[in-house]
């Protein structure tokens, strides 16, 4: 066979083999690809993709299991909603100035990524930013920085950027 007609065909036969294998749709939340029976949140991956490359994470730290500062926001968050927020399995926290996110599993509540503000005084839960469930079919990260960004604005940008989340609940 000739070699530009190969190419041709080549450049023909890519396209339609991948819209056999891909499809796309606009879901209440964003556009949403589905390859091969699978949905893939391709714009949620490319967003993650695109803020762990072009954010410096300086002033955010993770909190170690002994800080003084991360019992502090675990009991804030137990003091929540009792009594089901009383026991919690795990908790990961991330600190930016007096700002923390904290990302939690209950035994019997939903898992949760709640923004604690005033850490060095009184840490309060902002109630009205937490996120609280799964976000399946959505990436996680992406979806619960938006959600923590529209409700908590005054949550430090560099800490909603920062933060990576641990649970299984959330990958």
């Amino acid at each position: 066979m000739n070699k530009k007609i190969s190419v041709v065909l080549l450049l023909l036969l890519i396209p339609i083999l991948i819209l056999t294998h891909v499809s796309w749709a606009q879901k209440d939340n964003g556009l949403m690809f589905n390859v091969d029976g699978r949905d893939v949140d391709f714009v949620g991956i490319m967003k993650d993709k695109w803020r762990m490359t072009t954010n410096t994470c300086k002033t955010v730290k993770q909190l170690a299991s002994e800080d003084p500062k991360l019992r502090m926001v675990e009991t804030a968050i137990q003091s929540y909603s009792p009594p089901d927020s009383m026991h919690i399995k795990v908790i990961y926290v991330w600190t930016s100035g007096t700002w923390a996110v904290a990302e939690v599993e209950f035994e019997k509540l939903l898992p949760a990524v709640v923004p604690v503000k005033n850490i060095d005084t009184t840490a309060t839960v902002v109630g009205d930013a937490i996120w609280s469930g799964q976000t399946v079919p959505w990436k996680s990260g992406p979806f619960i920085r938006a959600y923590l960004g529209q409700k908590s604005s005054d949550t430090p940008k560099d800490l909603l950027n920062c933060f990576e989340l641990q649970t299984d609940s959330f990958k």
